[in-house]
């Protein structure tokens, strides 16, 4: 597929017409109102350093533990100056035969790179070394290694495992040592093989991966890397706003009993309508969780709103005026926007109730004829807990506090009015100003074209986009699970399914 600058070029260089080959954007984005960065950047100011995938103790060792045996060997062969690239390529080495062997031992292991991995899983013999090796590291690398950014790699250096030093190389920190010690003791009968003791191209056989699979298995952390663990997600290295959030995930989970769900856990964190009474060392994160999860109801209900849109406009092309009577319609009228909102204002549901209802609205037929009325009281929920400024949250990704404002000016008018300003605005004018401004990047960085914009102005009023696809948007994952998960395996939370 050729890109902008590519056409331009060709273009320029032509010395008379001619018939070009057609080259259509593949149709996508997952972002359609540019909004998501916000939930993001607010998820750092309660859990920063972690992802949604990073939710087992024992790939933080084994990553760790890869680099520092990686270097004892250099040491034990006399080499003081060895290429971070062999260095990288033994921890690469060692990730892959600890998934293989963790996917014989349960195919269902809770790692990246199960369906990559697959081919291996039947072998008899590999080696690592040579073309194809050379191949699946580099498309691991981004993707399904461990120390890939989007899987252990961001947490393994933000939570203090791992450092660089001034080569590029990359040591473990003395927070973690005695956890590796314990790593040592359990693969100690098998450290004499190629695999664990040698840098560069050795082999191994597919009987060899399964031996090692119990020695090192994904769900028994020893006792040291449950401690290193705790040390390091919630010590006093940690980040202030980290160790005050895992104190308010023990504290929510002591006041429900048991072992209660990630979403029970999430509403009782918020606070009201809860009847857990958060400590009051803990309010101020208590605060900053609440206005994430409020944000994340706001974000979901325009995307919930533009979906509906979307699904009019596969109809046929129509106005925003008509948008909007046909949704005062299904979600009820009022007299002005004002009261549109105090109408539905309650005190029983918060911010977690509303992403539930607006998941189960969006993803439930038979209440789908709910979703106007729902998008109208997460709205009128959400602004009036909207923040005074919007701080760093820049006004073009519309914080919740611009919202406030703009709803302000609008209170006293009709509420037609305000809903076509939300549509011209927060949905279309949004939509429009990211799509084409990340297709401009795209062009410009000359990568991948995707087909974000979805919707058009013509004649008629607005309309599809000739390819475009829409799905119903789902509540950013907010990274309490990965959190929950750890804290269980280093025993800061009972076991799931414990008494």
């Amino acid at each position: 597929m050729a890109s902008l600058a590519e056409i331009i070029e060709a273009a320029e260089s032509a010395q008379e017409p001619g018939l070009i080959s057609s080259s259509l954007p593949q149709p996508g984005g997952v972002d359609p109102l540019g909004l998501r960065q916000i939930n993001f950047d607010l998820m750092d100011q309660v859990f920063p350093g972690i992802n949604n995938i990073a939710r087992h103790i024992r790939p933080f060792s084994v990553v760790t533990w890869a680099w520092r045996r990686a270097a004892t060997i250099a040491d034990q062969q006399g080499q003081t100056r060895v290429p971070v690239s062999v260095l990288r390529d033994f921890v690469d080495r060692i990730e892959v035969v600890f998934a293989w062997s963790q996917f014989l031992r349960a195919p269902d292991s809770v790692l990246p790179g199960r369906d990559v991995l697959a081919p291996l899983l039947h072998r008899t013999e590999y080696e690592f070394g040579g073309e194809e090796w050379e191949r699946r590291k580099t498309a691991r690398a981004y993707s399904t290694a461990l120390s890939a950014p989007i899987n252990y790699g961001p947490a393994l250096k933000t939570f203090g495992w791992l450092q660089a030093d001034p080569s590029g190389a990359l040591v473990a920190t003395a927070a973690v040592q005695e956890a590796l010690a314990a790593l040592d003791q359990a693969m100690e009968p098998y450290l004499g093989h190629p695999v664990f003791s040698s840098l560069g191209k050795v082999g191994v056989s597919g009987a060899d991966i399964g031996t090692w699979a119990e020695a090192w298995r994904l769900d028994l952390p020893t006792k040291a890397e449950k401690l290193a663990m705790v040390e390091t997600m919630a010590g006093e290295l940690a980040p202030r706003c980290r160790r005050d959030s895992v104190a308010l995930v023990v504290a929510a989970s002591k006041h429900l009993g048991g072992t209660p769900s990630d979403q029970f856990l999430r509403r009782a964190m918020c606070g009201p309508p809860s009847d857990f009474h958060v400590p009051p060392p803990l309010e101020q994160i208590a605060k900053a969780w609440r206005g994430t999860q409020n944000r994340q109801a706001f974000r979901l209900a325009l995307e919930a709103l533009f979906y509906w849109i979307c699904l009019r406009l596969e109809n046929g092309a129509t106005s925003t005026g008509a948008l909007v009577q046909e949704f005062l319609f299904e979600s009820g009228e009022a007299e002005t926007a004002g009261h549109w909102f105090e109408a539905v204002r309650t005190d029983v549901f918060g911010p977690a109730d509303w992403i539930e209802r607006l998941d189960h609205c969006l993803y439930d037929d038979d209440r789908w004829a709910e979703l106007p009325a729902t998008i109208r009281a997460v709205f009128a929920a959400c602004i009036a807990e909207a923040p005074d400024k919007a701080g760093t949250e820049r006004a073009d990704r519309l914080p919740l506090a611009r919202a406030a404002q703009e709803f302000a000016g609008w209170r006293d008018q009709p509420v037609a009015d305000f809903l076509t300003h939300v549509l011209d605005s927060w949905v279309f004018g949004q939509h429009v100003y990211w799509s084409v401004g990340r297709g401009l990047a795209d062009a410009r960085a000359r990568g991948r074209s995707i087909l974000r914009l979805k919707v058009a102005l013509e004649d008629e009023g607005w309309t599809m986009t000739p390819g475009a696809s829409i799905s119903a948007p789902r509540a950013t994952a907010d990274r309490l699970g990965t959190m929950v998960s750890l804290m269980r395996e280093a025993d800061l939370l009972p076991a799931e399914g414990a008494d």
